[in-house]
């Protein structure tokens, strides 16, 4: 199993405040709001700890609507084969941008600056995006350079893929030493953590054009896609 810390993950208010749109900038200009939104992503920043475990494991076949590796485990639902068919390794990944986050989000809820927790809660999500952003383009480079492709990545609840594989990835990987465990309602803690797969190939994977944003039915108003797109 690979694990990396090495990631240069800031978010950056600017960013946040255009990927918010017209209406954050307005809110903005009340009195507070703009001290509030610096002390947010400075103290953020320093909570982070960005961290990846991932591993890769062959695929045997793929078998109506799910991936069945070699070790016979199955993954899949939803859009998952569309976007990784043809795979022959499934890389299984979890990422997360520590306790941290969380602490500090949950020491502002205490003081009554809901404000400031909800900005951290935002900002801390768009860490997480950063890094998945970060990861998946690390992965395409040492795809490359083996002359192989990689997959669209794709999570456990994203589209209409089931959470309920959330603990087929768990007993994939050893996530102990990146901090982050799976609790009964399948809820990864940190909460600022993340699961995905990506498909490996030594031919293009999946379909052409195709993400994982085109399953969502939330692609028109979600600010992430639009990160996603700027990048």
């Amino acid at each position: 199993m690979y694990i990396q810390r090495d990631w240069e993950i800031q978010v950056d208010e600017k960013q946040y405040s255009a990927l918010m749109g017209v209406e954050f900038e307005r809110a903005r200009r009340k009195p507070g709001w703009e001290a509030t939104l610096q002390q947010a992503t400075s103290e953020l920043n320093q909570a982070i700890r960005p961290a990846v475990c991932w591993e890769h494991f062959p695929v045997r076949e793929t078998r109506h609507e799910k991936l069945v590796l070699e070790n016979g485990l199955r993954l899949g639902g939803g859009p998952v084969v569309q976007l990784l068919g043809g795979a022959e390794e499934l890389i299984v990944a979890v990422l997360t941008v520590g306790a941290g986050a969380d602490r500090v989000v949950e020491a502002a809820q205490r003081e009554g600056n809901y404000l400031k927790a909800l900005l951290m809660h935002d900002l801390a999500a768009m860490a997480v995006d950063l890094l998945r952003q970060q990861f998946c383009k690390q992965l395409e480079e040492q795809a490359s350079q083996q002359g192989k492709y990689t997959s669209t990545p794709i999570s456990p609840g994203e589209a209409t893929w089931s959470m309920e594989d959330q603990a087929v990835i768990f007993s994939l990987l050893d996530t102990d030493p990146i901090g982050v465990e799976l609790n009964d309602a399948l809820v990864m803690v940190p909460i600022k953590s993340l699961s995905l797969i990506v498909g490996m190939s030594t031919q293009p994977v999946g379909m052409s054009g195709a993400d994982n944003c085109s399953y969502c039915t939330i692609q028109e108003r979600c600010n992430y896609r639009r990160l996603r797109l700027a990048v």
